[in-house]
């Protein structure tokens, strides 16, 4: 399944943020999640780093085909 996905500035790791929903819509352009104004801290999984991410730091991650 595809998801969006955050990059720590710490230790540059990707991690999975949200889930893209298996519909026709997020077929062809997937909804990022929103986030609300002036942004959401969250703490990186891999070094445990608080950062304050923005709606723009979303990265696309494809699912991986067979």
């Amino acid at each position: 399944m595809s998801s969006w996905a955050l990059r720590c500035p710490n230790c540059n790791s990707t991690f999975t943020h949200a889930q893209v929903e298996d519909t026709l819509a997020n077929f062809y352009v997937p909804a990022k999640p929103t986030f609300p104004v002036g942004g959401k801290t969250l703490d990186c999984p891999h070094c445990g780093h608080n950062h304050l991410y923005q709606e723009t730091d979303l990265i696309y991650q494809a699912a991986a085909s067979n």
